[in-house]
């Protein structure tokens, strides 16, 4: 793998730089940039909003494996990342800060909330990965100004808002949850322009800290609920089954004797930690795939209704409906989302 700093890596780009294009205030967005280079092939969509967050839209391509050396100067702001594809991994030589690894890897439908002034860090790709991501750095003031009680977060974000020298972190929030993927699938295909634009990409960045936000403190809260570690570690392996097993899933009985639960037990720890039962899960999981597959327009409604697990293709309409406000044929034919009913 070739090893580059950040004054390397700029000189083979300007050396290998191939159709660049820097578009400046246009489609809503302050710029939009894409090019090619040895190393690369990108696109990215930037938006500063009214508050100070400012909203990156990412699709990278990989063509030849790098890693490159990365230092963080002390204005580094919180920032929120949602992998919608790609994985990246960083090392981060030498590091003592309690609540960053020395080794990690961001994954694909996994988010990550982090603040990383004053750091140096090695960053990895791999060739031919594509990676699509969202990025939202947040202004720190901004932030400060919701607080009035952060007793229920975790350690490093209390002390992020309450104190004037707040630690560095890295924390891998969770999965990408179905709420969560319908305003990143919001935010990518804002239907507003101009003024309104802004406002809907500003009410989808706060929307988006909100929900990890909640999901940092559900799982901060855990050690407090009815569950043992062992068997938060079982709800989140029988979500895996669901997931993994989504055409087909097991009944709820056999889900939980697989993983060694009573099936009572069960639903109650869905309904505590994913906040719905079991099966509300897999339907919703399985609604947002089947709206991910029709934008993606390669397949018909039938095709679509097959592979993510219905049996009747109107019960199947139905429940799309009142979740996405449209019809699965308006959405395989680009209308937007109206809202989750």
């Amino acid at each position: 793998m070739e090893t580059l700093n950040e004054a390397q890596y700029e000189q083979r780009h300007l050396e290998s730089c191939q159709d660049y294009e820097l578009i400046l205030n246009t489609k809503g967005y302050d710029c939009i940039e894409k090019y090619c280079d040895r190393y690369v092939r990108k696109n990215c969509r930037e938006i500063l909003l009214p508050s100070g967050n400012n909203l990156q839209i990412l699709d990278l391509t990989w063509l030849h494996d790098l890693s490159t050396g990365v230092e963080h100067d002390d204005t580094e702001p919180l920032t929120a990342k949602f992998y919608l594809a790609g994985n990246l991994r960083t090392i981060t030589p030498g590091i003592k800060d309690k609540y960053i690894k020395d080794d990690y890897l961001e994954k694909t439908g996994e988010n990550y909330l982090f603040y990383l002034p004053q750091i140096a860090e090695i960053e990895q790709a791999k060739a031919e990965t594509a990676e699509i991501l969202i990025r939202i750095a947040f202004d720190l003031n901004f932030f400060r100004s919701f607080n009035t009680d952060s007793e229920s977060l975790p350690d490093p974000l209390q002390l992020l808002l309450e104190t004037g020298t707040p630690p560095r972190f890295h924390l891998p929030v969770g999965k990408i949850t179905p709420q969560m993927h319908l305003a990143l699938r919001q935010i990518l295909d804002c239907p507003h322009q101009g003024m309104m634009q802004r406002m809907y990409l500003e009410s989808k960045v706060l929307e988006l800290l909100c929900l990890q936000l909640t999901q940092l403190v559900e799982s901060n809260g855990r050690q407090a609920n009815s569950f043992k570690p062992t068997d938060v570690e079982r709800i989140y392996q029988a979500r895996e089954i669901l997931i993994q097993n989504h055409v087909n899933p097991p009944a709820l009985m056999d889900l939980a004797q697989q993983v060694g639960l009573n099936h009572m037990k069960l639903e109650q720890g869905f309904r505590e930690i994913f906040g719905t039962t079991a099966f509300g899960y897999l339907r919703d999981y399985r609604l947002q795939q089947a709206y991910l597959l029709l934008r993606d327009g390669k397949l018909n409604v039938e095709a679509v209704v097959n592979k993510v697990g219905y049996s009747h293709l109107g019960h199947f309409a139905n429940a799309f409906r009142r979740k996405f406000g449209i019809t699965p044929g308006a959405c395989r034919a680009g209308k937007k989302i109206v809202t989750e009913l």
